[in-house]
């Protein structure tokens, strides 16, 4: 240790870099999963349908109408489980169908949040 007196100081400098990184994760994930619960948002692992719900909401009543009803030239997609699977309204939902642009699931969970919700409406 004599030789090189700062190797412990890199280790303290290091090891004390990997925590302050490591705690600002955590609390970037708390202050998130805290926005959540004020604005009253579902999260996918609490209840999907509702998360799914949401997500219809946001991305597929302004063309498919208020109720999903369809209006104009798009259709109606409140029986869309009747006439596709839920692996297929996951899969339109993240990759489109046609004229419809995919992307309105970001990933395979909202996909199937959304499909979720779809065929929750047929029972």
């Amino acid at each position: 240790m004599k030789r090189k007196p700062l190797i412990p100081f890199l280790l303290i400098a290091v090891v004390g870099l990997l925590l302050t990184l490591g705690l600002s994760f955590i609390g970037l994930n708390q202050q998130a999963e805290r926005e959540a619960e004020e604005t009253g948002e579902a999260s996918i692992d609490e209840d999907p349908v509702a998360y799914g719900e949401e997500l219809v909401a946001e991305n597929c009543i302004s063309c498919h109408g208020e109720n999903l009803e369809g209006q104009g030239e798009y259709p109606a997609i409140n029986d869309a489980g009747s006439n596709f699977s839920a692996e297929e309204i996951s899969t339109i939902a993240q990759e489109g169908i046609g004229d419809m642009p995919g992307g309105i699931a970001a990933n395979a969970e909202e996909g199937d949040a959304i499909a979720e919700y779809l065929m929750s409406l047929e029972e």
